[in-house]
């Protein structure tokens, strides 16, 4: 179906405002007036999983829904299955074919593209975040409504793999899988204990990816728009929530299945975990995983930052640890407490984060256990969380 020239021109303006060109511009034939929700889909050669992404959307959502699904620098037939696929959709259906200029394109800017369309087509809507690979599972559309209905701007759901392509994955280590899920969970709790979130109290998945969450178009305002980042677009916009005091919620009933494939060209991504863990002898872990010194300095001048009454206490410590006297004072007073820690941790050198390697996961574990067990049994009043 065609569109108004107006709509369509401003599309295109906003995808040449990106950094791309508008190749091709298609309408499915269902009308959604005021979509509950929009899905921002980048897309980049799935031609043999889009069909199945926009039919399982179709299915949750119905007319509730209206599709964004910016296909683009892609070769095969995406775009064309996706067309026919739309017609026969009760969810609204707009896919824009488009190609980065100079070799820009990535999954963050095509993600972030995505989102920018959505606040055309769609202002008023929550915004779901999802892969062309990734197929939503039933009861996801209520789980987001029942979140949203209870105040939180960012819901956060969980992923899971297709159980066909899972079971076609070469084996990994099993002791190395034990490690990372190890270290990362405990290091969860120790963030819980340090710094408790009382929206989201201990445990939770404590988990945010590109396939499978949503938040409110306010939200987005206030806190976007997402930061294009090498990879890890998706923690990088968690901290700007955090930062300006929004609510983000960790929900387990909120769930998709997404593709396990070791093929994908998608820098940082899945598939390049995946496929680390199964071809190196010793590969590289999450970059949110830090030793457990770093962990603690880490929370506690966090905790400190946000919670310390005592500003010129806070002050010192920022001086302390590097930051100059000015921006110090200037951090100590900045409103939201949460936006001053968030400038404080970008900007001291000494929290840069060091990416790890599973044998540095594998040495330091018996440290971080130990770590967490001291701060569970401790009193809260005495786990340190005031101390810098």
């Amino acid at each position: 179906m065609q569109k108004p020239d107006g709509l369509n021109d401003a599309i295109a303006d906003i995808v040449d405002a990106h950094g791309g060109y508008l190749a091709a511009l298609a309408h499915g034939t269902a009308e959604v007036a005021e979509p509950d929700y929009i899905a921002c889909i980048p897309a980049r050669n799935e031609s043999v999983r889009v069909a199945a992404c926009l039919e399982a959307l179709d299915r949750v959502f119905g007319p509730t829904l209206r599709v964004v699904l910016l296909v683009n620098d892609t070769v095969d037939e995406t775009a064309d299955i996706a067309v026919a696929t739309a017609g026969r959709l009760r969810c609204a259906v707009t896919v824009v074919s488009m190609r980065w200029l100079g070799a820009i394109g990535s999954a963050p800017r095509a993600r972030a593209l995505a989102f920018a369309l959505a606040g055309l087509l769609a202002p008023r809507a929550r915004l779901f975040s999802t892969d062309a690979d990734t197929n939503v599972l039933p009861g996801l559309r209520e789980a987001y409504d029942t979140a949203f209905a209870a105040g939180f701007d960012m819901v956060c759901g969980r992923i899971g793999f297709i159980a066909e392509e899972a079971a076609r994955l070469p084996p990994s280590d099993p002791r190395r899988d034990a490690t990372i899920r190890t270290y990362r969970d405990a290091s969860r709790h120790v963030a819980a204990l340090i710094c408790p979130d009382p929206d989201n109290p201990w445990p939770h998945h404590g988990n945010i990816g590109g396939a499978n969450f949503a938040m409110t178009a306010r939200a987005y305002q206030i806190a976007g728009p997402l930061p294009i980042t090498p990879f890890g677009e998706d923690r990088a916009l968690r901290r700007r929530f955090e930062a300006s005091g929004l609510r983000i919620s960790y929900a387990n009933e909120p769930r998709v299945e997404t593709s396990c494939r070791l093929d994908s060209a998608t820098e940082g991504g899945l598939s390049a975990e995946l496929k680390r863990n199964r071809i190196e002898a010793d590969p590289l872990a999450d970059e949110a995983l830090e030793p457990p010194a770093a962990l603690l300095r880490r929370l506690r001048l966090r905790s400190l930052v946000e919670r310390e009454p005592d500003r010129a206490r806070v002050r010192a410590r920022l001086v302390a640890f590097g930051l100059p006297e000015s921006r110090a004072s200037e951090l100590t007073v900045l409103r939201p407490r949460s936006m001053a820690w968030y400038h404080a941790e970008t900007e001291l050198r000494c929290l840069e984060r060091r990416r790890l390697r599973v044998s540095d996961l594998a040495r330091c574990l018996p440290s971080l256990i130990r770590l967490r067990d001291l701060f569970e049994k401790a009193p809260p009043g005495s786990r340190g969380d005031r101390a810098g």
